[in-house]
């Protein structure tokens, strides 16, 4: 059960079209009803930040590349969230260049903890039937980590 002190919002990035990158929609399409606020983007970067309303917890679910196998889940804190240009996201500003602008421009409405559950994907640049059959079995368990984190699973570290 959440705390009552505390806030979440969920938001799904991925463009519903392409391959891999479709996880976090399918993501999305099976977490409603959801215990906390549960947004979509279909293409992340810097709109992430007008879905935040001063939620003390963002989980942010997308497709990554970080390297390990495709399919391979991974919970990240704030801490050890890379930068863009390390493959968190294919989009222009990623996950923590999006929280650190908007800790300048809107402190008041970012999270004190900002979790990413990524999907590891290989398929980037074709169409939604090429999704890699990793990444699709992956998607429950991503269901599964985000409604444990909602209910008040283990958080990463503030951020």
């Amino acid at each position: 059960m959440q705390l009552p002190d505390r806030r979440t919002v969920v938001v799904c990035i991925g463009n519903e079209l392409i391959a891999d990158d479709a996880a976090g929609y399918e993501v999305y399409q099976r977490l409603a009803p959801c215990p906390a606020r549960l947004e979509y983007l279909g293409v992340g970067g810097i709109d992430l930040l007008a879905l935040l309303d001063g939620e003390s917890d963002l989980v942010v679910v997308d497709a990554v590349q970080l390297g390990a196998p495709p399919g391979t889940l991974h919970v990240l804190p704030w801490r050890d969230i890379p930068a863009s240009g390390t493959g968190v996201s294919a989009h222009d500003v990623g996950v923590r260049e999006a929280i650190e602008i908007g800790r300048i421009l809107y402190p008041e409405r970012m999270p004190d903890r900002v979790t990413l559950v990524g999907i590891e994907g290989r398929c980037f640049n074709m169409t939604r039937k090429f999704m890699t059959a990793e990444v699709t079995k992956a998607i429950d368990g991503a269901v599964a980590t985000v409604r444990k984190l909602v209910q008040g699973g283990a958080h990463g570290q503030g951020g």
